[in-house]
């Protein structure tokens, strides 16, 4: 039997690069939509990218167009830059830019032309590469996390002379890191106060009825098991997200534990054992702090490569993250 693997979210369309590489390298991928997302404060960005608050707007034809402002009042570049950490943030981004482009298009070719944007991976990059940001304004795809993203946001900002304060595109659950670590950093090396400003462009619920599809899941693949499996062959569950973690821990936890009180007649009959993969810091410390469940692996990388590393050799990426 090819090695299941449940990604527990809604799988992307027209191809997922997560199903790609995982059906190439011999694992089963298996997509368990957790998520739901809306987006919100859509407004308060459209106005930022409108009065030049990111990029200066000097298309006058798109000024004529915009009854919103007033160029003999329009502020001063305010933002440095925009932060993106995650592909729904991105999403909600390219919403604001579609319904913008259609009356400003010269502001908009402007925007994306300009605008620096810091990313924490490889996905959220591509995604704003296709949207049309030159890949040369796309930074920190390697970071990996936002820890090690804050350091190169504040040695590019530093080595640059950029001036001004940061934007920071998020949900409603992210790590306190970005905004917090940034503007301390700065304050030590260049005496100057600069804030990491957080608008939040989407929210997130649990889809309904997503513990009991999960649960069928998990019954059906112990359905198509012939009695043979190894017994150190785990079933890899990746969680993307904070939001639905205690969900998927419920539906795992009980199964757990009731296949630990029941028995079988059939001898060779081995209980399938059930793994943990993070894609990041961020969803681990949460699985930690709020059930006590330590993850087997987290990707290095929030990226397809990093969640088949970690799964392939999940001991020695912990070992590395550690040290």
């Amino acid at each position: 039997m090819v090695p299941p693997v449940l990604l527990l979210k809604t799988k992307s369309t027209p191809t997922d690069p997560y199903a790609t590489l995982l059906s190439s390298n011999g694992y089963n991928p298996i997509f368990v939509p957790v998520l739901h997302h809306t987006a919100i404060n859509a407004d308060i960005v459209r106005q930022y990218i409108l009065n030049g608050a990111i990029t200066p707007n000097t298309a006058a034809d798109d000024n004529n167009n915009n009854t919103t402002t007033n160029s003999n009042t329009q502020p001063a570049k305010k933002f440095a830059a925009i932060i993106i950490t995650s592909q729904r943030a991105v999403e909600s981004l390219s919403t604001i830019l579609d319904d913008l482009n259609s009356t400003n298009p010269s502001t908009i070719s402007n925007f994306l032309l300009q605008t620096i944007i810091y990313v924490v991976g490889p996905a959220t990059a591509n995604s704003l590469i296709t949207l049309g940001f030159p890949p040369k304004n796309i930074l920190g795809q390697s970071s990996g996390n936002g820890a090690v993203l804050s350091d190169f946001i504040v040695d590019h900002y530093t080595t640059h002379n950029l001036s001004g304060d940061l934007l920071f595109l998020t949900g409603e659950t992210h790590s306190t890191i970005l905004p917090t670590r940034v503007p301390e950093r700065l304050k030590e090396l260049l005496e100057i106060d600069v804030n990491v400003e957080e608008v939040v462009v989407y929210k997130t619920g649990v889809v309904s009825g997503f513990e009991s599809d999960l649960r069928q899941c998990l019954d059906r693949l112990e359905g198509e098991e012939d009695g043979n499996i190894e017994e150190e062959e785990p079933v890899w569950l990746i969680f993307f997200s904070p939001t639905g973690t205690d969900a998927a821990l419920r539906v795992l936890e009980a199964r757990e534990s009731s296949s630990t009180t029941t028995t079988t007649t059939t001898a060779t009959k081995k209980k399938r054992r059930y793994k943990c993969c993070s894609i990041g810091p961020t969803t681990k410390d949460f699985m930690f702090q709020g059930f006590g469940r330590k993850a087997d692996a987290m990707a290095k990388v929030p990226s397809p490569e990093g969640v088949l590393e970690a799964i392939i050799s999940p001991s020695r990426v912990v070992e590395e993250l550690v040290i």
